[in-house]
């Protein structure tokens, strides 16, 4: 018994990358705007999570005292 559904999914997910290709080729600042853009979403992920990690710490250093 095969899974239609994910295969359909693939399907569609390969048809979307592969739409997605042919847009970004034929502009490519605009690949590059969205690469920054990613690059971008990472660095504030990380940056977020340092914050909360410092907090962290510095409420338990807090209670121990």
């Amino acid at each position: 018994m095969l899974d239609t559904t994910n295969e359909k999914q693939t399907d569609d997910s390969l048809a979307y990358e592969n739409s997605q290709t042919e847009l970004k080729a034929a502009d490519p600042l605009a690949t590059i705007k969205d690469m920054r853009l990613q690059q971008l979403a990472v660095c504030r992920l990380k940056t977020a999570e340092e914050l909360q990690a410092m907090r962290l710490a510095s409420v338990s250093a807090e209670t121990k005292t």
